[in-house]
């Protein structure tokens, strides 16, 4: 019987590989590897604050034709805490914080107790740094682990968020339980992720959202019904689902037009570092993937009972 390595184990042994090794492995996908996602977003950090700068997520984009930026962002942020119900005072973890910009957002603007957790040592040391630096009147704590076991006693959290984490999580269920039993009675879990939907017609679609989960080290991507049925499931009321491409301009943050297609393969035939070519023929698999119809990206929200 094939046993798969502990995370500590497949840590080490994946650490040794080349950039070139380690894109072999995304390449061949992550499920037997469970240490490649987290060498993959270690090694990413310079490349995504070039990209993203300190908000590692897509953007709520209104009409327009300028280039996604931060405030976009930010947009996205204000949006999800609003449908968390998030006051000044309230206890919020941020699971898959990255380096620390949506717990940096939340403490300056809703003036909350923000802890934000991370598998990637690296991210804990940068996201620590510059919240330490940031004069703001709470500072963010960052916790090192997964968010299939969450660090946190029962009942500890008025609101569990998480920006396109989620899809990185192989054992979803196992998260969303666990979201419900730190979450105090009333509290909500609310974020949003990158999905796969259904297009009619589309004989391409299967290779498409292959392709997506390949190049951007997902074990698989989940339907908008899989993650309302696990919230149902375990214990959460009042679920909610809205399609970002129904109520913002969510093409704009992708390359869903010929022209920027052809840019990117450019940009890819050119690219000599290995991490980055990667991240290339991943944004355009992204934008094939959203012009195909067979991708999207959706907020969820829902509430623990009241009752205990």
């Amino acid at each position: 019987m094939l046993r798969l390595k502990r995370p500590h184990e497949a840590s080490t042994i994946v650490r040794l590989l080349s950039d070139s090794e380690l894109v072999a492995r995304v390449r061949q996908g992550v499920l037997a590897e469970p240490g490649v996602i987290d060498e993959y977003y270690r090694r990413c950090i310079p490349i995504y604050q070039g990209f993203l700068g300190r908000h590692w997520h897509t953007g709520w984009y209104g009409e327009g034709t300028d280039p996604p930026k931060p405030s976009d962002q930010e947009r996205m942020i204000a949006i999800i805490a609003q449908s968390a119900g998030i006051e000044p005072g309230m206890r919020v973890l941020d699971v898959g914080c990255g380096i620390g910009g949506t717990a940096h957002w939340l403490a300056q603007h809703r003036q909350t107790e923000v802890v934000g957790l991370t598998p990637v040592a690296e991210q804990k040391r940068i996201a620590d740094l510059f919240l330490a630096n940031a004069s703001l009147s709470r500072t963010p704590a960052i916790v090192l682990g997964h968010g299939t076991q969450l660090p946190f006693p029962d009942s500890s959290f008025d609101a569990v968020l998480f920006l396109e984490s989620t899809c990185h999580i192989e054992n979803r269920e196992a998260f969303i339980r666990e979201a419900c039993r730190v979450l105090r009675p009333g509290g909500r879990l609310a974020g949003e992720d990158w999905l796969r939907v259904d297009a009619p017609g589309e004989s391409t679609q299967a290779a498409l959202v292959a392709q997506v989960e390949r190049l951007w080290a997902i074990p698989a991507l989940g339907r908008p019904s899989s993650y309302l049925s696990l919230m149902n499931a375990a214990g959460f009321e009042q679920c909610e689902f809205h399609d970002l491409r129904e109520e913002s301009v969510l093409a704009r943050g992708f390359a869903t037009t010929a022209a920027q297609q052809r840019s990117l393969e450019a940009d890819i035939a050119t690219c000599r570092e290995p991490l980055l070519g990667l991240i290339l023929e991943g944004l355009l698999a992204l934008g094939q993937a959203m012009a195909a119809g067979c991708f999207t990206v959706g907020r969820f929200a829902c509430v623990r009972p009241a009752r205990v």
